[in-house]
């Protein structure tokens, strides 16, 4: 074999090692979920907790706006990440989406279900305190599959930091501590790691 067309696999394998160990490029929304989460839960602590002085109606008005501003946020920066960003065809960019969009549906549907039995009820299901431990344990999941198709070590801590809370608040499912404990977990389980993934993103142009 020539020496060019050694050089030449060389270079192709270079590049598939490349692809094969490129960063998670998920990060922007980590940040943008884990921050909107980690305030939600610590306004609902001070409401229930008296701390606003507001009644119980600005949960409901609080998570409204959750809702709104998180899924237009997420719209509005998935239609601006850039198509150019080196490693998004990578098996474990490939492995992060599928797992987090399959996660995403898992809570959609439980808060779906959720909403329409308070509705029936007349009343705010019991449903939305269990829906803690069951948030942290779809993000716990996500974070482990994801550092470990990635090799990601403090990625798969956050995620066994997400599962190590869904036994604590499960303990404390009827305090109103159980909000201040779920808004920790998501800012070092979601909000910080994806502060880490943005930092080593590549840029756009290689």
């Amino acid at each position: 074999m020539s020496k060019t067309a050694t050089d030449d696999l060389a270079y192709v394998r270079a590049l598939a090692e490349a692809g094969a160990n490129a960063p998670l490029l998920g990060g922007r929304f980590l940040v943008w979920w884990g921050g909107l989460v980690t305030a939600a839960y610590i306004g609902h602590y001070l409401i229930i907790t008296g701390m606003l002085g507001l009644g119980p109606e600005a949960l409901g008005i609080m998570w409204s706006v959750f809702a709104i501003l998180g899924l237009g946020g997420y719209f509005l920066l998935a239609r601006a990440f850039p198509q150019d960003k080196p490693g998004q065809s990578s098996e474990g960019n490939r492995v992060s989406e599928t797992v987090w969009m399959a996660s995403g549906f898992v809570l959609g549907s439980f808060f779906l279900g959720v909403t329409i039995k308070s509705f029936m009820d007349g009343a705010a299901s019991i449903g939305f305190n269990w829906s803690i431990p069951l948030v942290l344990g779809v993000y716990g999941i996500s974070q482990l599959v994801s550092g470990e198709i990635a090799k990601v070590s403090w990625l798969k801590l956050a995620g066994y930091l997400a599962i190590a809370f869904v036994g604590l608040t499960t303990l404390i499912i009827d305090t109103a501590e159980l909000y201040l404990a779920a808004a920790v977990a998501a800012a070092f389980s979601v909000l910080l790691p994806g502060l880490f993934m943005l930092r080593e993103e590549p840029s756009s142009v290689v």
